[in-house]
This record gives structure tokens, sequence and C-alpha cells, in this order.
């Protein structure tokens, strides 16, 4: 969506279409510019939230690019949409995601306006604000505009932009509102791999020290690649027949292993969020004909789309409370063979450390034991998280040694896990 004056910018400043457009936040609603209609001679896709007229691609784009191609745009336009992002990094590295090297980025954005939902409104950005979440585009052509049509002022020209603009007397007919209303526009091209501007003034060694330490190279590989995975969201868009998994796939390989390998008959799972992972977990089951079910615990019941499965009960409550363990542990017959245990749930240290003292001491000899999301509070990613998975392990197996034995071997055959220092078997 955008206004006239985006229009008379984007036809003044932004050099012609070479390759295909992308327009985000293209949904008509009677009363926006018209953006489609400038470039009939390349490939033109509109992308929003919501179906509707001029809506050709319905994505959001803070969990991810869906089936759009990454590198694929020789030009982005994006207007009157950042404000209404309540992720804007994960937004804008998707957004960098999708433009092609030496291709155009047009973002226009208020800086000073009222609050407007649409569906809600979380920020107001400046031009430097724009430079800092597309580091990876080259901005040039900064201009304010206001509401009222065709009026322009070059932010580089007038280090007092902002004053003039706010300042400025209303016009003849009152078209400029009693608020001051500023626009940011400007023209991003984005930068060769190589030729990025560095994110902090030391070197790229640096960095890596600074978030890896002295680990071996391979772990710098391994944790590079969990950082990517999960901080450009591809673990949001995973799926199991059609059904959300939220998981690492080669965890889920190493789990259909462990379960034939080590004769795994029932599985239980705390969290089930959209239930694909009880899906996958149901149907490794079946695979070496196990006579055991998938008890899957969570607080929301959410997973409608397998809650009839024959393999699978859904239990509604707290997977930390020790009420539960022992409820689920004695559905379990006396002869069974090896159950697997996965915690993933909550990630709170002080959850995760409440699910381990409830159901460890109820394992038998030889069943499995994953606490997920490890990975979280630095371990590689979200350094920001607190105390989680991994510090509730450490402190559980510090208060109860040789009780649990580290499967280190297992957790990093395939390098990357979700689950460092998550995999134990019950001594």
């Amino acid at each position: 969506m955008g206004d006239n004056n985006q229009l008379f910018f984007l036809k003044r400043h932004a050099p012609r279409a070479n390759g295909p457009v992308l327009e985000i936040g293209s949904k008509d609603y009677g009363s926006t510019a018209d953006f489609r209609s400038s470039y009939r001679d390349v490939p033109y896709t509109g992308l929003d939230l919501a179906a509707g007229n001029n809506v050709d691609v319905v994505q959001d784009l803070t969990e991810g690019i869906g089936a759009l191609p990454p590198g694929h745009f020789d030009l982005a336009i994006c207007c009157s949409v950042l404000e209404h992002v309540d992720r804007p990094w994960e937004f804008a590295r998707n957004v960098t995601r999708l433009v092609r090297t030496g291709g155009r980025l047009y973002m226009s954005v208020p800086w000073v306006w009222r609050f407007h939902a649409y569906p809600d409104d979380y920020f107001r950005y400046s031009w430097r604000g724009i430079e800092a979440l597309f580091p990876d585009f080259e901005w040039s052509h900064r201009y304010y505009s206001t509401n009222v049509e065709d009026e322009f002022i070059a932010i580089d020209e007038f280090p007092d932009a902002d004053n003039r603009m706010a300042l400025m007397q209303p016009v003849e007919g009152g078209q400029r509102k009693h608020l001051p209303y500023l626009m940011v526009n400007m023209i991003g091209t984005k930068r060769a791999a190589g030729d990025a501007v560095p994110r902090t003034s030391e070197s790229p060694d640096a960095d890596l020290r600074r978030v890896f330490g002295d680990k071996p190279v391979e772990q710098h590989i391994w944790d590079g690649y969990m950082a990517w995975f999960y901080h450009t969201n591809v673990w949001k868009q995973m799926r199991w027949h059609g059904v959300r998994t939220l998981k690492l796939p080669s965890d889920m390989w190493n789990y259909q292993e462990i379960i034939h390998e080590r004769g795994v008959d029932w599985v239980i799972e705390c969290g089930t969020r959209h239930g694909g992972s009880a899906l996958f977990f149901a149907d490794a089951l079946a695979g070496r004909d196990a006579p055991g079910q998938v008890i899957s615990i969570d607080i929301d019941a959410q997973a409608r789309q397998v809650e009839q499965h024959p393999r699978i009960r859904f239990m509604l409550g707290d997977s930390g409370a020790p009420a539960m363990a022992r409820e689920v542990m004695g559905m379990l017959p006396a002869t069974r063979g090896t159950a697997f245990l996965i915690l993933d749930s909550d990630h709170s240290k002080a959850h995760v450390l409440r699910e381990l003292e409830a159901w460890v001491p109820l394992m038998r000899k030889g069943d499995y034991l994953v606490v997920e999301d490890t990975n979280v509070n630095g371990h590689p990613v979200r350094p920001d998280f607190g105390p989680g998975p991994w510090e509730a392990v450490e402190a559980f197996v510090s208060a109860n040694p040789g009780l649990l034995i580290h499967d280190a071997a297992r957790e990093r055959k395939f390098g990357a896990t979700a689950a460092p220092n998550g995999h134990f078997i019950r001594n």
C-alpha cells in the first residue's frame, strides 16, 4: 500500500527495474497508490499478510520467505509497512534475502506520525534506523515527505531538515495536519557479500572469537549453521506430513535412529505445540512395529490436525508437575521396552529443572532423554534469553551425579543440534 507522494518519489528516484519487482504490503484498500502499473514490462509480485486485491502471495516476512525465491527481485517496494511489524529485525533479514545483489529496495516509513493500528502500530524509524536494520544496502536519495502532495526535502542537504519540516506553516486549505507528519523515503542498493559494511569496528575473526570463543573449527561450522537455521526462521517452516514441527532436521533423523537402535516402545513428549513432532514420533514407532504410543503433554490443546491419530495420546496439563509425571509413567506397562522422554515445553531454567526432577527418577535404566533447546542463552543462539534448558541440565546433573550418562557421540553425530548437552541415557 502507498500514497501519491510515495509513487511520485518512486517514479522520480528509482531507476527502471531490470527484473522482477516485489511490492511488500500490496493489499489495495481502495485509497492506495497503484505501483504495479508502473512496472508492466517486468514480472510483478504483490505480497501481503492477507489475501485481497493486488495480492499475489500471502506471507508474513517475520516468519520467513515461504515459497518466494531468495535473491530473485531486482526491486522491492516497502511503503508504510515497517511500523506495523513487531519483529522488524527478522522482517529486514528476510527482505534482504529476497533482493538480488545490485538490486534496489525502496523504503518509506513514518518518522513522525500518530498511532495508527493496521492491524497494530509498533515503531518509528529515523533514516539511521533504516540503515541499521538493512546493513547490506548502500543507501541514497534520503528525503522527508509530508502529507502535502509532492512536498519533499532532502535529508542529506539540510542538517536541520527535521526542524524545517516540522515547523512549516499550515498551507491554504488546511492540508497540513496539526501533528507534524514526516515520512522517511530512501533507496538502497544491495551490496555484494564481500562489500558489506562490518557490523563492528573489529575484524570478522574478532566477531567469531566473541561469539564462539576458542572452539575448534568444526564447532564454528556447527554453531554457525545452527545460528543461521535459527535466526532465518527456517525452523518455523518445518513440517511433517504438512503439520508444523519446529525441529532441526538432523535432530529428527537422530531421533528415529535412537527409536530403532534402542528398541523404543514409548515416546513421552513434553510440549506438543502444533503436533507435527508427535506425528513424526508416531510414524517412527509404527515403522518398527512398536507396541506403544506417543504420549504428548501440553498446557494448550492446539494439535487439532493429529489429535485422532491412533498412536498418539494427548494429555492436557503441566509437564513439570510430579503428579503428571507419575500419571503418565503409570500408563506404561510393566513389561515395556525402552521409553524415550523429550522435554520441549517451557524453556526457562526453572521449568526444565522441575521437569527433570519430576521425570528422571521415574525412568528406568536404559531409557533415553533429550532436553531440547539447550542451544538458547548463547549455546550458540539467543544470548539474551537468560538461564534456560542448558543451565537446568547443568544444575540437575551436578545435584544428581551418576543418574544420567551423557550420550555425546549420538548428540554430535550430525554436527549441529538444537539439543547440545541435552542427550542422555538413564543410568
